[in-house]
């Protein structure tokens, strides 16, 4: 893989990102307190000099109702139906190819309401 590719999936991020903040009509300082996180850490994020970690690129689909793509791993809110409203979002997470990783070691954790998935791949 060539690193022009490795890199345009990045900035491809940063355009979903700055373009979702946008959207919802927020600025940088207002989506940083939502996320916990510094203002410079959204501006590194929208300029492509930094990706975020999952857990914050999962609350940005929760916050935006917004659907992310990294390279061939969809992250987006998972619609519900009208009956069931009562339920919250539910975050879902979506390969449009098969991904496979040796020795990879994913933990799926329920936990008070939520469910807690961490995945170690060896590089």
């Amino acid at each position: 893989m060539s690193k022009t590719i490795d890199i345009e999936w990045k900035q491809k991020l940063a355009d979903q990102i700055k373009e979702a903040r946008e959207s919802a009509n927020l600025t940088q300082d207002e989506l940083a307190k939502i996320l916990g996180v510094s203002r410079q850490m959204v501006i590194n994020y929208e300029k492509n000099k930094g990706v975020p970690a999952i857990n914050v690129l999962a609350q940005m689909a929760v916050e935006f109702e917004a659907r992310f793509k990294i390279k061939d791993l969809i992250i987006s809110v998972e619609q519900v139906s009208p009956r069931l409203r009562s339920v919250p979002k539910q975050l879902r997470l979506d390969f449009e190819k098969s991904q496979t990783f040796q020795g990879a070691v994913i933990s799926i954790t329920p936990k008070e309401g939520q469910i807690l998935i961490s995945a170690k791949i060896p590089a």
